[in-house]
């Protein structure tokens, strides 16, 4: 933590609990909690520990009527749930791994911990979860604005390297869809963090006109066997052994159904003509964009002799709309990125982020990104000593 950030810090919130926005006092009696010298976050005097009703349904309904849920049932944190999964942390439970906006919360591992039992994690995914706290942090992904914003942008995790496997995230079917708990659970505990640190409440510190579906948890892995590229985490510098996750805020993703191109220009023209609409952030704001492509349409382009690079290149030269279209957005548009009447919706080949995942089909998915307003970040998943895990086990 930076000495800016030691400043920024309210020294008298921890960030568990959404109380702390509409300074009021938890009632103990009604949320059937105990304050005493043992609790299981020992931030401040007012922090809690619940005493878990036998009926974990009144649990969820008792959460939920405080806010700090999705809306979906939770699994009630007992404190022996907690322990479990602090038993895989590479931290201390009290160690501040980061500071979360709006509300400044302070994510340790017990927080973290915390909102993970309740999204249904297994205890194995803490390492991951807590790696992703420290991405969004970073500055570069700037989570105050993401987090504040009308705009309905989510937050896609992407996770690389050999850990996939290990805690058997789902690369190919459906892996953006529901099935799979670890691609479930992940991304859905990043939202109750962001509730429940972050204070990312919907019109509280969470602006969203409309919101997202994907706010509920948008989570997957690059499908590395069948990728005839370079995966994500290698072309960003790492290694093929490192784990990393990768945090983007986007939009919901969009289908581009494409089985009758047989070329890569004509498949890419496909891709571009769907990515390339007036409104999306992009328009008047170049920044980011996300193409989750199938490994079928990866194949085809591969095989027309195309690198990632090409595939990059490609995308970010052709992708551009008239700027009386762009003009419309919430930004008036910077003069420097008009010529000849059109505007790219990328600032480089570098901002077209392209991903292998999925199964069998001919199909593409594109999300939009928050604009110039965020930029993505990938980072290993390292133990203390700086060393990369070989499993979650792993902490020596």
């Amino acid at each position: 933590m930076t000495r800016k950030d030691e400043k920024t810090v309210n020294k008298n919130s921890c960030g568990c609990l959404t109380d702390d926005l509409f300074d009021k006092k938890p009632n103990c009696e009604n949320k059937k909690i105990i304050i005493d010298n043992d609790r299981l976050c020992n931030a401040r005097n007012s922090d809690m520990e619940f005493f878990v009703d036998p009926d974990p349904e009144k649990v969820s309904l008792n959460f939920y009527q405080n806010r700090f849920t999705d809306g979906l049932p939770i699994i009630p944190p007992t404190t022996e749930r907690v322990k479990r999964f602090l038993n895989s942390t590479f931290h201390n439970p009290e160690d501040v791994l980061a500071i979360l906006p709006p509300k400044m919360g302070q994510a340790t591992p017990e927080k973290i911990a915390i909102n993970s039992v309740m999204a249904g994690c297994l205890p194995q995914f803490q390492p991951v979860l807590e790696h992703v706290i420290k991405a969004v942090s970073r500055d570069q992904f700037n989570l105050a604005g993401v987090n504040a914003t009308t705009h309905p942008i989510s937050i896609c995790i992407i996770i690389n390297g050999p850990l996939i496997d290990e805690i058997e995230m789902n690369t190919s079917v459906g892996c953006l869809a529901p099935s799979n708990i670890a691609n479930a659970t992940i991304g859905r505990a990043l939202r109750l963090c962001l509730i429940n640190i972050a204070g990312a409440i919907p019109g509280v510190g969470d602006h969203a006109t409309h919101g997202s579906p994907a706010k509920y948890s948008y989570c997957f892995a690059e499908n590395q066997k069948e990728n005839p590229w370079e995966p994500l985490h290698v072309e960003r510098g790492f290694n093929s052994h490192e784990s990393t996750v990768t945090v983007m805020a986007a939009e919901s993703p969009q289908n581009v159904n494409d089985h009758r191109s047989q070329s890569a220009e004509d498949l890419l023209d496909t891709i571009i003509h769907t990515a390339t609409t007036a409104g999306c952030n992009n328009s008047h704001v170049p920044g980011e964009l996300l193409i989750i492509m199938s490994p079928e349409h990866a194949t085809t382009i591969k095989q027309g002799g195309w690198s990632k690079k090409d595939v990059q290149n490609y995308i970010h030269e052709n992708s551009h709309l008239s700027s009386i279209l762009a003009d419309r957005g919430g930004r008036k548009l910077d003069e420097k990125n008009i010529n000849n009447g059109q505007v790219r919706i990328t600032r480089s080949p570098q901002d077209v982020v392209v991903v292998v995942a999925g199964g069998p089909g001919r199909h593409t998915m594109i999300s939009h990104g928050f604009g110039g307003g965020s930029e993505s970040v990938t980072i290993p998943i390292k133990l203390n000593n700086g060393f990369n895990p070989k499993s979650v086990d792993h902490h020596e």
